[in-house]
């Protein structure tokens, strides 16, 4: 288990398949320059991406500070006056949600270190909270900053960091747990959906575990993790293998040196990568692999993207695109920026991922259930606007691809089919969609429209909702 791929194997499909699965796609040039460096170069290029923060400056926020004051000031004011304050601090809130939703999105679409972007993404799934309720979009923010600091480092500090977080404090009330009245449902959301998966604890567990986090609080002027002293249990607890005046870090160390949370975080892991549920077999490896690595994420990350296993006909090509995935991996592999904000949040909204707003806190379920009637024809449908928009964009809010350097003004049928191989799937088609685009061609004509057409016909199949 998880040997590395047979160098024989490695090929500008395989190359895609790494790009696309690592990452979020790109362009045939990409894909080639990949496939020059071998396997082993390849990933570790990926791996090895430098920083992008000054690339992506972070929209206007308005601070926690900022926002408290806005509340005092708001409360000397009449009723009248104090509904339009809070009307207009919605708008706000809105505003800039949306404007940081974008601001990801362009970072995944553009950034030099799409496998930490992607890495991100994963956990923004996994560590599940909604502005919904958070309300702040400084706290989703500040969420998100560390969901990159620690995406491909080792679990166990990342974990303490997310108990201290002020978005999930607040989405999991942890912000009300005392003394008196822990918070039960934090701590059956820890080991449930964040450590161990479901029937892995005791409800004596759960009780011990919400003592020891009692007092957690964030400070409403910064958005900083505080300790409430006054709030907090002191008293001894027992939990697992551990007994004292135990506090959070201490049952977060407890739950991460289980071999159940390897078990749990690298099924997790292979799924969003790999697709579908590991074998008994693998899912042993993967976990036992991220164990000794001492739950360190690039590490096990690199193995699965040098393994067979990641390469195996049941993995390659065999994964529905989420939407996020779908949207700009489709800008990544056409080389066009991304639809306007406005057209991008509607997309993603219609076809069920809207980021920083997952439905609940177990995050989204992938796989089959990305897919409806309606979804799918709304994939077919953006594919065709994108595809066919005018040349300006000014109207449709998107610049179409070059299409003739997707498929050559020149091209026969033959050669247009392994253009759109190349670019579109990486990968052959099947013998029924390569005919179908055969005779379109033959039909229509090799125009720019015709090819436009053809583009947006392949488009809107089945095969190019998997990766």
């Amino acid at each position: 288990m998880l040997e590395p791929l047979d160098q024989s194997r490695w090929n500008p499909e395989m190359a895609g398949h790494l790009l696309n699965r690592a990452g979020f796609g790109g362009s045939i040039v990409e894909i080639m320059k990949l496939h020059r460096l071998g396997h082993v170069g390849a990933v570790n290029e990926l791996l090895s991406a430098g920083e992008d923060l000054d690339l992506y400056p972070v929209p206007r926020l308005s601070t926690p500070a900022e926002n408290a004051m806005a509340r005092r000031e708001s409360k000397k004011l009449d009723r009248p006056e104090q509904m339009q304050r809070k009307k207009m601090a919605k708008q706000a809130d809105r505003e800039q949600i949306d404007a940081l939703r974008f601001w990801w999105l362009q970072r995944m679409r553009s950034t030099p270190n799409p496998v930490r972007e992607k890495a991100v993404l994963f956990w923004h799934g996994h560590w599940a909270t909604s502005v919904m309720k958070v309300k702040e979009p400084y706290f989703i923010w500040q969420q998100n900053e560390t969901l990159r600091a620690h995406a491909l480092g080792n679990f166990t500090p990342f974990a303490k960091e997310m108990t201290r977080d002020a978005a999930m404090i607040r989405y999991l009330d942890l912000n009300t747990s005392t003394v008196r009245s822990p918070n039960e449902n934090f701590a059956r959301e820890l080991m449930e959906l964040f450590t161990l998966g479901e029937g892995n604890y005791t409800e004596m567990d759960i009780r011990e575990a919400a003592r020891a986090f009692a007092g957690y609080r964030t400070n409403s002027a910064t958005g900083k993790f505080q300790m409430a002293g006054k709030l907090a249990d002191d008293g001894n607890k027992k939990f697992f293998s551990r007994s004292g005046p135990l506090k959070g870090d201490d049952v977060v160390d407890e739950l991460t040196s289980q071999p159940r949370c390897a078990e749990f975080l690298a099924g997790k892991i292979w799924n969003f990568y790999a697709g579908g549920t590991p074998s008994p077999a693998l899912l042993g490896a993967l976990a036992g692999y991220y164990q000794r690595e001492k739950l360190n994420t690039g590490s096990l990350l690199k193995k699965i993207l040098l393994s067979r296993e990641f390469y195996s006909d049941q993995v390659v090509r065999r994964q529905i695109k989420g939407p996020v995935q779908w949207l700009v991996q489709t800008c990544k592999i056409l080389d066009i920026p991304l639809p306007s904000r406005n057209l991008s949040d509607n997309v993603l909204s219609q076809l069920g991922q809207v980021l920083f707003a997952p439905p609940n806190v177990k995050g989204w379920d992938g796989g089959r259930a990305w897919i409806s009637s309606a979804t799918l024809l709304l994939r077919y449908n953006t594919a065709g606007q994108i595809v066919k928009a005018d040349r300006s964009g000014k109207h449709s809010g998107v610049t179409p691809p070059d299409i003739d350097h997707i498929i050559p003004r020149d091209a026969t049928p033959e050669e247009a089919c392994v253009a759109i191989e190349l670019t579109i799937f990486q990968s052959r088609m099947s013998d029924s969609l390569r005919q179908k685009a055969k005779d379109f061609l033959v039909a229509n004509g090799s125009g720019a429209a015709a090819r436009r057409e053809l583009l947006h016909l392949v488009m809107s199949t089945p095969e190019y909702q998997l990766t």
